[in-house]
């Protein structure tokens, strides 16, 4: 898990979910309040989408978080 700040100052943490078939999903959700988000990670397991995440700056992880969709479990 990481934990990352916005422009706007807001933060988030941000933790990755092995789902079905095999698909990694990068979780967003805020330090304060609601609206858990969503982004696919473009790895073929959960090792390598781990180091990717290790790798990405604030920058990367706020520009990610505004391509994300709302967290829809099951769908």
């Amino acid at each position: 898990m990481r934990t990352f700040a916005t422009p706007d100052g807001r933060r988030w943490h941000a933790a990755l979910l092995e789902a079905s078939y095999g698909q990694v999903l990068l979780i967003f959700s805020p330090e304060q309040g609601e609206g858990l988000r969503q982004h696919p990670m473009p790895a073929e397991h959960l090792a390598q989408a781990t180091g990717e995440l290790a790798a990405m700056g604030d920058a990367v992880l706020a520009n990610l978080l505004a391509q994300a969709t709302p967290w829809q479990p099951g769908a």
